[in-house]
């Protein structure tokens, strides 16, 4: 998908006038901004916000970069799964992104797929590579395809706050990217600025990241097995800097499971991206403030 669209290649995406498109941008219903000769541009993450809240139908998603069939479908979130594993598995990207926009554009939160579609998929693609089903490059090419339909749907999805910053990512040994880009998008549709910081960082970089950036909010994602003493020992770095900048620090992942009971009572733990992104809406909240009479 392109950063800005114009008024002309939304109208003939959801068909309708140009001038009602216009018209909305004027009534501030689709945010719009101007290029330096004073064209008007329309962010994409503008039209995909209208699209989800009014159910507008979108006729030629390809105007937008999506495949031509998005929006066309609806889909239950056990066959959304099913579908996305076969998809996935056969390298069929333009078929995972059609499946992962219509639950998207069909009003399911990024948290949601993220929860019931994606991490699923993931674990069945990881079952069948344990029993020799899948080939390795199977799953690496499974994760480039839903790193890039990530960066879309971040894409799609308006920019955070920017007094609200979170970053994070993996620690020493961890190189598993997906969940990190998957926690980045979930906070960003929860109101946050948010960036990971990439995978297998060592937790000294990550408290330099911290003192350095003070974000509200810092995330380790933690996928890979790891020695809980070298993790421990490493956090206890990354929760130093956290308390120095008031950062809330969040964990979670698998391969933190084992050693959650170890961990202070500084370490907010989340199961899913659910709870994620309630806890992103409950911190945001608390930093709003308070509304005029």
């Amino acid at each position: 998908m392109e950063d800005l669209v114009t008024p002309r290649q939304v109208a003939k995406a959801i068909d309708v006038s140009e001038s009602s498109v216009k018209r909305w941008c004027d009534r501030g219903i689709i945010p719009s901004v101007k290029t330096a000769g004073g064209h008007r541009r329309i962010p994409i993450s503008s039209v995909m916000t209208y699209l989800r809240s009014t159910s507008q139908p979108l006729v030629s998603p390809e105007v937008l970069g999506l495949p031509a069939a998005v929006g066309r479908t609806a889909w239950v979130l056990t066959r959304a799964r099913d579908e996305v594993v076969k998809s996935l598995l056969a390298g069929d990207e333009i078929k995972t992104r059609q499946i992962l926009f219509d639950l998207w554009l069909g009003g399911r939160s990024i948290a949601v797929i993220g929860d019931e579609v994606i991490a699923p998929a993931f674990e069945k693609i990881g079952e069948g590579w344990s029993c020799s089903e899948v080939d390795i490059y199977q799953e690496r090419r499974a994760v480039e395809i839903m790193l890039r339909i990530l960066f879309e749907l971040r894409l799609g999805t308006p920019p955070g706050d920017p007094g609200r910053i979170a970053i994070g990512g993996t620690t020493s040994g961890d190189n598993y990217s997906l969940p990190t880009t998957l926690v980045e998008v979930v906070l960003q549709a929860a109101g946050w600025t948010a960036r990971s910081m990439g995978s297998s960082v060592p937790p000294q970089s990550f408290a330099a990241a911290i003192e350095h950036t003070q974000p509200r909010l810092f995330w380790l994602s933690v996928s890979a097995s790891q020695s809980p003493e070298e993790f421990l020992e490493g956090l206890a770095l990354i929760e130093q800097a956290c308390q120095k900048t008031g950062t809330k620090l969040v964990i979670g992942g698998a391969g933190s499971l084992p050693m959650r009971e170890r961990f202070s009572s500084g370490v907010q733990v989340c199961s899913n991206m659910g709870e994620l992104s309630d806890l992103a809406t409950r911190l945001a909240a608390e930093s709003s403030p308070p509304a005029e009479l």
